[in-house]
């Protein structure tokens, strides 16, 4: 009798135990060794700190590697960044990708001003924001996850994307429905979207 409480005892601890393994988070992604090159301005776990870069943390695999791919081939001025596109590999470009996929998308940010989001949603529900980077702007293929990014960085991307600068999904999908906005249209979008969680 005692020995069949014993294995009981035994199998019970056993599935307890893989019952917990199985519940905890997964572990962090490791990092390619290139991805050393990108902590200084875009943060070590993806989340930027520094003003006009952005957090690359929970952004579209693709996403990543096609704007990687503008930058390194000069469909898109990357500014400091140039030095770095140009020696990324394809293998590096997809090791990125899937890695800052991979990493929890940043948080809410704090410090963005609040704004009414009824006004915020008048502005961007005819230009359909939602239906390329989601209702929730967490982002999906080629679109970038908007929710939780940097307000000073969408400032510039908007007003990039309205200028011609830089181009979006679609050839001039971004510049179609960011031509018309004013300058307080695009500071009250992007501090609405740097809010959202």
């Amino acid at each position: 009798m005692k020995g069949s409480r014993l294995v009981v005892f035994i199998v019970a601890v056993m599935l307890l135990a893989s019952a917990q393994a199985h519940s905890q988070s997964p572990p962090a992604p490791k990092a390619p060794a290139i991805a050393q090159t990108c902590v200084a301005c875009h943060g070590p776990k993806g989340v930027s700190t520094t003003k006009d870069t952005p957090s690359l943390a929970g952004q579209p695999d693709i996403f990543t590697q096609y704007q990687l791919v503008f930058m390194r081939d000069g469909q898109r001025q990357p500014g400091v960044m140039q030095g770095i596109v140009k020696i990324l590999t394809d293998d590096h470009i997809r090791e990125l990708g899937a890695y800052y996929a991979a990493l929890p998308p940043p948080p809410a940010f704090a410090r963005a001003e609040a704004v009414d989001a009824d006004k915020a949603n008048a502005i961007m529900g005819p230009r359909r924001c939602g239906n390329c980077h989601k209702d929730d702007f967490s982002g999906q293929g080629e679109t970038a996850r908007l929710a939780g990014q940097r307000p000073d960085y969408l400032i510039k991307s908007l007003k990039d994307f309205r200028a011609g600068v830089r181009r979006g999904r679609g050839m001039g999908a971004m510049m179609e429905v960011s031509v018309t906005l004013k300058d307080e249209e695009i500071v009250l979008i992007a501090h609405y979207l740097a809010r959202k969680p």
